[in-house]
């Protein structure tokens, strides 16, 4: 829990909190602009908001940057820091008297709470969970019917996943979801390959053609197996299968040496192509053209010529020693079938028509099993997406079950005459709060409040904060009952409130014994009064 702030600008230097209800008291004038807001977006600040920097550039003006040394206690254990205002991405290990030690990055900090807190979720960041909950001036997180938004440019989406992984439910999820786009990359990559032509990709149409054209092949096959070469009708008697893959070896050979070959013949062309201009022929037609400077020019391009010839011949030795490589590979694949085959023309026709009718029954198959393998994906991945579907389907249920259960419960403890609860319609990409009794923005702070509270208490979410803003409309009664089960938390709450008289003795006496701090006209938070030349603050 957070124990304690100590800051340059406190007019009390050190401000200690404690477990369960910490209460920032302003004077029963209901005085503004002495600081309970202000302290309260501090508190967000050690937690690691950056809400202060911002909304409270006022302070920062009259005061100059400033640091805040706080300490947050667990199991008995303490841990101090400095955060300050000039450079907020940066925060400080240090001692207990705050002296700096270390430098650390904010999100080092909520790292680090997220394991003391035990905010169990691998999906779920420290800010994410607390920051939404932290309702001061200033944040834009106080619409009361979008309770789940941390900032009014948040989409719903964000907003329910969020609330799922505080729940610490996400985990399923995700592992389904990683398994999806798992699916989902392989059809993509398989797609691409095909698009470039790299495997073979065809339509159910061609598939279907495919399979006639392998029944017949394998039929013609099986007939040409049963054969004067081999009476059982077994092929592997007649042709080995290391012979069919030398015959396939060889025609892969020839192929490469023919293209090789083609390539060398043209660059010979090429290399033949550099003829004499034949300026002399032109002058029969044109007496008074000046041959010499066409021959100037003509010297120019047989210097890029020579250039490029080399380049030719050099080609053209490079292609020719491929050329041989080949040949000699060629001369070895003949030298292997002649030991594993006398020469035997009728024979070698035999097997030529074998390979070619295997090869071709190899290539069918090959579109299919691709065919195969992408429709086999599509329908994994449509069963995946409907399976996790159910799973979301089946946990946001449970969830808002829950919620509103909850809701019902502290509404009932908070309105005697049990006026109808809120309620939460979640789905997983959007949600919905509905409330009835109380409809203006004022009293409906009652069932932003209420929200918090059932959070708070079904979740590891480690604390909340409410301003003094949100109590300003909600009748009295329902004040001191909010003031009660406040009492009743041990995690903690940050609150600010003012005009205390209001509420009947034993409210009073709780907010007097909980409260952290007491601000009025005369006993502000800092220790420079700036309200005559700015009065911006909204408390």
């Amino acid at each position: 829990m957070l124990e304690r702030i100590k800051s340059g600008i406190f007019a009390e230097g050190i401000i200690d909190f404690h477990e369960g209800l910490n209460v920032v008291l302003g004077d029963n004038k209901g005085s503004n602009s002495i600081g309970k807001s202000t302290l309260l977006m501090i508190v967000d600040f050690v937690f690691g908001g950056n809400t202060y920097i911002s909304h409270n550039s006022d302070v920062i003006a009259n005061l100059g940057h400033h640091d805040f040394g706080f300490t947050f206690k667990f199991n008995n254990t303490e841990y101090h820091f400095v955060r300050g205002t000039e450079n907020p991405d940066i925060v400080f290990k240090s001692n207990n008297q705050y002296e700096k030690l270390y430098e650390i990055k904010v999100n080092d900090l909520t790292n680090k709470l997220k394991r003391l807190y035990e905010l169990d979720s691998d999906h779920l960041t420290f800010r994410a969970a607390v920051n939404t909950f932290s309702r001061v001036w200033g944040k834009e997180n106080n619409d009361v019917k979008k309770p789940l938004h941390s900032f009014a440019q948040d989409n719903f989406n964000q907003a329910v996943t969020n609330l799922i992984k505080l729940f610490n439910k996400y985990d399923a999820i995700a592992m389904q979801d990683k398994e999806l786009r798992r699916l989902q990359d392989q059809r993509l990559v398989l797609n691409k390959a095909g698009a470039h032509k790299l495997i073979p990709k065809i339509t159910k149409t061609k598939f279907d053609k495919n399979t006639k054209e392998m029944e017949v092949l394998i039929k013609e096959i099986e007939r040409l197996g049963k054969s004067t070469y081999s009476p059982t009708g077994d092929i592997t008697e007649i042709v080995s299968e290391e012979m069919i893959a030398l015959r396939e070896i060889k025609k892969r050979l020839l192929d490469e040496r023919e293209y090789y070959i083609s390539r060398l013949n043209r660059t010979k062309r090429t290399i033949k192509m550099s003829a004499g201009a034949g300026f002399e022929n032109l002058l029969e037609f044109f007496p008074n053209v000046n041959v010499e400077k066409l021959q100037n020019i003509e010297s120019f391009h047989q210097g890029i010529s020579s250039i490029l010839s080399d380049e030719l011949e050099n080609a053209k030795k490079e292609l020719a020693s491929k050329i041989d490589e080949l040949e000699k590979e060629i001369n070895q694949v003949i030298k292997k079938q002649e030991q594993l085959l006398k020469p035997d023309e009728e024979l070698n026709v035999f097997i030529d028509s074998l390979i070619e009718l295997s090869s071709r029954l190899k290539s069918l198959q090959l579109e299919n099993d691709y065919y195969n393998k992408l429709s086999g994906l599509k329908d994994d991945i449509d069963t995946k997406k409907g399976k996790l579907e159910e799973l979301k389907e089946k946990i946001v249920k449970e969830i808002n079950k829950a919620i509103n259960t909850k809701l019902k419960e502290i509404n009932d403890l908070i309105h005697e005459d049990k006026r109808t609860a809120p309620e939460l319609n979640l789905t997983y990409s959007r949600y919905d709060y509905k409330f009835f009794d109380n409809t203006g923005t004022g009293k409906a702070y009652i069932n932003l409040i209420i929200f918090d509270l059932a959070i708070l208490t079904l979740t590891k979410m480690p604390f909340i904060m409410h301003d003094s803003f949100l109590f300003k409309n909600i009748e009295k009664e329902a004040v001191e009952q909010i003031i009660n089960f406040y009492n009743s938390i041990t995690k903690q709450v940050f609150i600010a409130i003012d005009i205390i008289d209001m509420y009947n003795k034993e409210t009073q006496k709780i907010l007097e014994d909980k409260k952290v701090i007491l601000l009025s006209n005369d006993k502000l938070l800092t220790t420079k009064d700036w309200r005559d030349s700015s009065k911006k603050d909204a408390e």
